[in-house]
């Protein structure tokens, strides 16, 4: 998976022309980053460290430790239930570990073979918005405001392309519903995939994972020697797996071995993370959504907002004619104009625009 982190430089570049928001970027760049990261780091302990060492408990192994190994690791291990996690007494002196009860069934353990190509499958998904988005909006912003994003002093170039811009706004006005809804549409995308991510992990952890970081919290104001391990419930580090194979008899033989999983202290900090990121981050494009309602349904607050980008000691008259000319979608694109350009040419194309507006209208 190296080349799929060689690819990410590109996300850690600044976009000289915005096209989306902070919490859309949070969904394709800082969320991706930590996936693919975390699924290269995993994958590399998986195929080039050593992720499980089981052993049997005997003076001599009848077989090589890495067939147990290579065994346990393709057939998963197994703890017993509601054991993980909770301090050993007596004859459990390891958490998990020990003879079942009658009835009793036992917890396999297969995730860790797949962690590494989960959390890819996981970066994939949330770039698909902005794939989606990058596809529909097909660099348009970029051709009409590239000469005006690095604007610092006045320039002829500069000139024409203000020009260019407030001509192609008023040519185009009421042409950008589509635009704005495509958006809007990618937008919904992350909020959905985000909620669908949570129970998407809590399913590949086997119900562990929508709970999990509350017990840890929990868990963590506690008496070292009352509290319980959530962590080691998940993600144990100590597992047992059961070999069987024909003895010089034919008979088959069983033996009960040990297996350690350091790849799992790797897990856990990776999952723990992912738990009270996703929370935020589904909190925050909950709140994103909202936003965008209010703004679709108050053209008080589009017109508010798009005066404050304008600036408080511009002419509010101007901002108000051009409001009245545009819908949502022309708003829309004014918004992202004023996020790539300086406040003094943003206002400068606001008046030209009005200007132009009323021309029209005598």
């Amino acid at each position: 998976m190296l080349p799929d982190l060689m690819s990410l430089k590109g996300l850690f570049k600044i976009d000289p022309i915005k096209t989306d928001n902070n919490i859309f970027r949070c969904h394709y760049k800082l969320t991706v980053i930590f996936l693919a990261v975390s699924a290269t780091l995993v994958s590399l302990n998986q195929y080039v460290g050593d992720p499980i060492d089981c052993f049997i408990n005997a003076e001599k192994s009848p077989f090589p430790n890495k067939v147990l190994d290579n065994y346990c690791w393709i057939h998963s291990t197994h703890t017993l239930p509601n054991q993980p996690g909770i301090k050993g007494e007596g004859s459990m002196p390891i958490p998990g570990l020990g003879t079942p009860k009658e009835g009793e069934k036992m917890i396999y353990h297969k995730y860790y073979q797949w962690v590494g190509f989960f959390l890819l499958f996981q970066a994939i998904t949330f770039y698909l918005p902005r794939f989606f988005w990058k596809f529909w909006e097909a660099g348009r912003m970029k051709a009409i405001v590239e000469d005006l994003s690095s604007s610092i002093m006045p320039s002829d170039v500069e000139e024409q392309a203000k020009h260019n811009l407030v001509d192609y706004l008023l040519v185009n006005v009421n042409q950008h519903q589509a635009y704005a809804a495509s958006f809007f549409v990618c937008e919904v995308l992350n909020a959905i995939n985000i909620v669908g991510e949570i129970f998407l992990v809590d399913k590949f952890l086997g119900g562990e994972f929508t709970e999990y970081g509350g017990n840890v919290l929990t868990q963590t104001g506690m008496n070292p020697e009352d509290r319980t391990d959530p962590m080691s419930y998940v993600f144990p580090k100590v597992t047992k797996c059961l070999f069987k194979m024909y003895g010089p008899s034919g008979t088959v033989q069983q033996f009960d071995a040990y297996c350690v999983l350091p790849v799992n202290i790797l897990n856990e900090k990776i999952f723990i993370f992912l738990w009270f990121w996703y929370i935020i981050l589904a909190v925050v494009t909950g709140l994103g959504l909202l936003y965008r309602i209010f703004t679709l349904v108050l053209p008080k607050l589009r017109l508010f907002l798009l005066q404050r980008r304008a600036g408080r000691d511009f002419d509010s008259s101007q901002t108000e004619t051009v409001f009245r000319r545009c819908q949502i979608g022309d708003w829309f694109v004014l918004m992202l104009v004023s996020s790539n350009v300086n406040q003094w040419i943003f206002q400068e194309v606001i008046d030209e625009l009005a200007k132009k507006f009323r021309g029209k209208d005598i």
